[in-house]
């Protein structure tokens, strides 16, 4: 690719000002240019010569001259050494805890943390990995302390598949070991950033997920995790669970002081079911940059998206809650219930990663219709199962 209209005695002509975080490989400055203020990335002296340096810097600039996103600073022009970019005035995620921790208050921590997972989220539907992300990379606007990740430098894409190095702490244990990396690597990084925020003890259980050694233990995609994050559970699900299994356990299997007639435990399985079946759908989270939909799927959408849903819906099913088909429901030991409760979630994480692959393949169809059509046929699905069990119980 060619260098752009600005040329480096043009940059020299501009005044270059020293900026006092220097990069590891590069030199870092602020230079005037038409009255508005650009940054300068450079490569040191001793690099300048290097094939694999000069191959990073270019691979950065074309990976970030594609990109737009309001989290990312926009690039400009690459010179014979350097790269130009946009000027962003803020300080880094590690000054900004080193001085000020106070700023973590709940509200500004939800910020920051979907701030970031959304721009990660895009690079990662625009098939870029990060693989250097850590607190040095995240810059924080003075104004309104918006999120800019920033430095290229090690990312992974579909035409620059070569990687350069990774920062000790934050780098997935496949990174360190010559492993595969795919988008769990930039989350495993997320989780160790959070580690490191100041009263985030709410988000432990997250967190640990997003480090888990396994690839597989952790979050599959960021969507997966802003999920987590961003919207409430399925009560039937998360909240009522748990007290369905303590009523049950309560009313069949513990003796109290007036006996349970037979016919009791199938009135409280009966009212369980009512009251999951009464559970509002949780409405799909809507990005910011999505434009409201308000109508149900029709026939008019693709049709080769509904077979290929209910393929891989079933796949999941037969992986997950298929064989609970031949239990019963009230379970019959506290074991078999957390079976079914473990079995659900599972389906349910599985019905997620359905919609996002979904979602990434049939671009022309809402997002929102997508997930709908999904959480549908789970609760179908789930509600087939549990009908199932509840009759094998009938005498």
């Amino acid at each position: 690719m060619e260098s752009s209209q600005f040329t480096n005695q043009q940059l020299a002509d501009g005044g270059f000002e020293r900026l006092e975080c220097q990069g590891a490989t590069s030199e870092t400055y602020c230079v005037k240019l038409y009255g508005k203020l650009h940054f300068v990335k450079r490569l040191k002296a001793e690099h300048v010569n290097d094939v694999r340096y000069q191959e990073a810097f270019q691979k950065e600039f074309e990976t970030g001259y594609r990109l737009e996103h309001q989290g990312l600073p926009r690039y400009i022009s690459k010179t014979d050494d350097g790269i130009l970019m946009e000027y962003v005035d803020g300080e880094t995620l590690t000054e900004r805890m080193t001085r000020n921790p106070s700023y973590f208050s709940k509200k500004n921590t939800k910020k920051f943390i979907l701030q970031l997972l959304d721009v990660v989220s895009y690079l990662h539907a625009h098939q870029v990995l990060h693989l250097d992300l850590k607190p040095d990379n995240i810059l924080l606007t003075r104004i309104d302390s918006d999120v800019k990740l920033i430095d290229l430098g090690c990312c992974y894409t579909d035409t620059f598949i070569d990687t350069q190095g990774h920062t000790k702490g934050y780098a997935a244990p496949e990174q360190l070991h010559g492993g595969v990396t795919d988008e769990r690597t930039d989350i495993y990084a997320i989780g160790k950033i959070l580690e490191q925020i100041p009263g985030l003890q709410i988000y432990n259980k997250v967190i640990a997920r997003c480090t888990a050694d396994n690839p597989a233990e952790r979050y599959q995609t960021v969507g997966q995790l802003q999920k987590d994050l961003s919207s409430p559970k399925r009560p039937y699900l998360i909240l009522l669970l748990p007290i369905i299994l303590m009523v049950i356990v309560a009313v069949v299997f513990y003796p109290s002081s007036r006996p349970v007639q037979p016919a009791e435990a199938p009135k409280v399985v009966d009212t369980i079911v009512r009251v999951i079946r009464e559970q509002p759908a949780e409405a799909p989270v809507r990005q910011e940059s999505e434009r409201p939909v308000s109508r149900t799927p029709q026939k008019s959408e693709p049709a080769s998206m509904e077979p290929e849903m209910d393929e891989q819906m079933d796949e999941a099913y037969q992986a997950t809650i298929a064989t609970f088909c031949d239990s019963v429901f009230p379970p019959q030991t506290p074991s078999s219930g957390k079976a079914w409760a473990d079995a659900t979630t599972s389906f349910h994480n599985q019905t997620l990663q359905i919609a996002n692959r979904l979602i990434k393949k049939y671009p022309n169809i809402p997002e929102s219709a997508i997930r709908q059509d999904c959480e549908n046929h789970f609760q179908s699905l789930v509600s087939s199962v549990f009908n199932q069990m509840r009759a094998n119980a009938q005498p």
